[in-house]
């Protein structure tokens, strides 16, 4: 429903009528604007969210490998540890070393808790870690059994893979980064520690032929160590075919050369000679150059990985990013091109909308508008109980003017009383309507019987003063109307055929009294 706002100059209705078909187009605007914004912001949130639980499972990932990595680097000085331990008879040097290597993994443990406190994942296994270091903390290493010192580093390696699973490395999705995570996880630290094994027990003999079950302690080591370079070739064959990493496929060829070092020596002086005749110390000495180049090539690959991990962490943010800029400019450009296809259309809407309610040759409502108003009209009297004042009128012996002057002079004289009309409205609230043909309406609020009709003979003095020559005219020598007014007081009329059959009978009395004149409507005079 057209609500009614009067203003002056009877433009009210057609300014309210605008600002509630724009109130009406605005909403529908909102709404087409809105459906799509909600379907781009569903779907930009989505991928956002998405990216978000990425950079979890990767940042979960670094923080995971960090804690390997301290692992990893306590289990190698274990191993060593071990190895100097065994040695019989060992030297000033050895000594130190020793000592060294103690400290270090002091060093190693203290990291190793800072490493697991800042890991926030799986608070059983963090505990059942920290509570495996403070039994490490108690016991002396120095004089721990070749035996001691393998659980501890068995136990050591089944952490590492157990943080690998609940840090979600070994779920990693790329393959270039799920096969160092292998690498380093699994195949490298193995290798190390079979051959640590061969180091250790290989410095434990001196001087004495090896037992039958040291020789096939000894195969069977160089059996898994023959298994996991298999394993460990065939992932760094992957690595080379996706990327160029020259720094590992250099270590790689020193590795090949370490680890075949360590086979023929042990081969050649453990397994086939009849008793061991190098010195405990070298034979330290050089399966650790060895083992160290091995080492060397799991600190490559773990820096391979942790760079591999912290540019697709960097992707991912600025993925995040541009996400929310798409997402963001996304919205403004729907926003804008439904901004301008409203703007556009308003005025198509609007006009659409006068031309429904006014008459396209005087630009005065329409007799469809009239039938909507008059009824709006008696309900805002009900509230405001004022007057309500409609006048009806039409051009005299206007037939009569277009057979003696033609329908082109007959359409310039609808025109001009409508323009008087359309003048003449000064109060809030008046409106001009053509009702049909030479046929004209207003309807005034807050008039009563004098000014009503004061009002109206200014309109018919003002129309008479156009001076447009009608020689058929009986009542003057110049167009001129007649003016039928009722005025609706309030809480007595209410019905609108009723109010215009008065205003029509008002118009017949002026027209039957001469024409050229007003007739107000008197319920008493008229019964």
């Amino acid at each position: 429903m057209v609500k009614i706002c009067y203003m002056s100059n009877g433009n009210s209705s057609m300014k309210n009528i605008d600002h509630d078909t724009t109130k009406e187009n605005f909403k529908y605007f909102i709404l087409i604007t809105i459906m799509p914004i909600i379907g781009v912001t569903i779907i930009f949130s989505y991928a956002f969210l998405h990216l978000q639980k990425d950079l979890e499972f990767i940042i979960d990932e670094i923080k995971g490998l960090s804690t390997i990595k301290e692992v990893q680097n306590t289990v190698f000085n274990l191993q060593r540890l071990r190895g100097l331990v065994c040695i019989q008879e060992p030297s000033t040097n050895s000594l130190q070393e020793l000592e060294l290597t103690k400290e270090n993994i002091s060093k190693n443990l203290i990291s190793l808790r800072e490493a697991i406190n800042a890991y926030d994942k799986n608070g059983f296994l963090k505990s059942e870690l920290l509570d495996f270091i403070d039994s490490i903390d108690k016991n002396s290493l120095e004089f721990a059994s070749f035996g001691y010192f393998s659980e501890l580093i068995e136990e050591f390696m089944n952490y590492s893979n157990r943080i690998s699973y609940g840090c979600n490395l070994i779920l990693d999705p790329k393959m270039d980064s799920y096969v160092m995570i292998e690498n380093v996880v699994y195949l490298l630290p193995q290798l190390i520690e079979y051959n640590g094994q061969i180091r250790a027990t290989a410095a434990g003999t001196k001087g004495r032929e090896l037992t039958k079950h040291q020789k096939e302690y000894f195969v069977i080591q160089m059996n898994k160590i023959e298994e996991v370079l298999k394993k460990l070739e065939f992932n760094l064959d992957i690595l080379y075919a996706t990327e160029q990493n020259i720094d590992m496929k250099e270590q790689h060829v020193k590795m090949r050369k370490a680890q075949k070092a360590i086979i023929e020596f042990t081969q050649i002086n453990l397994l086939s000679a009849s008793s061991v005749a190098l010195e405990p110390d070298g034979i330290f000495e050089l399966i650790t150059k060895n083992i160290n180049l091995i080492i060397a090539l799991y600190d490559v690959n773990a820096i391979y990985l942790e760079k591999s991990l912290n540019n697709r962490l960097k992707e991912t943010k600025q993925l995040s990013i541009y996400v929310i800029i798409a997402g963001v400019f996304s919205i403004l450009f729907i926003a804008y091109i439904n901004g301008i296809f409203y703007c556009k259309n308003r005025k198509y809407i609007k006009n659409i909308q006068k031309l429904t309610i006014t008459d396209s040759m005087t630009s005065l409502y329409n007799r469809r508008h009239f039938d909507k108003v008059f009824e709006d009209n008696l309900k805002i009297q009900s509230r405001t109980k004022q007057p309500l004042v409609f006048i009806i009128l039409d051009v005299d012996f206007f037939k009569q003017f277009n057979d003696t002057y033609g329908h082109q002079a007959g359409d310039h004289v609808i025109k001009i009383v409508a323009k008087n009309l359309r003048n003449s409205l000064k109060r809030a609230g008046d409106m001009a309507f053509r009702l049909g043909g030479e046929e004209f309406g207003i309807l005034c609020t807050g008039m009563h019987h004098k000014e009503a009709l004061s009002f109206a003979n200014g309109i018919k003095e003002s129309i008479e003063n156009e001076k447009i020559e009608h020689e058929k005219n009986g009542a003057s020598r110049y167009i001129t109307i007649s003016m039928g007014v009722i005025v609706i007081e309030p809480n007595t009329l209410h019905n609108v055929n009723e109010i215009y059959r008065c205003a029509d009978e008002a118009l017949y009395r002026a027209k039957e009294s001469g024409r050229n004149r007003v007739v107000v409507y008197n319920k008493e005079t008229f019964a």
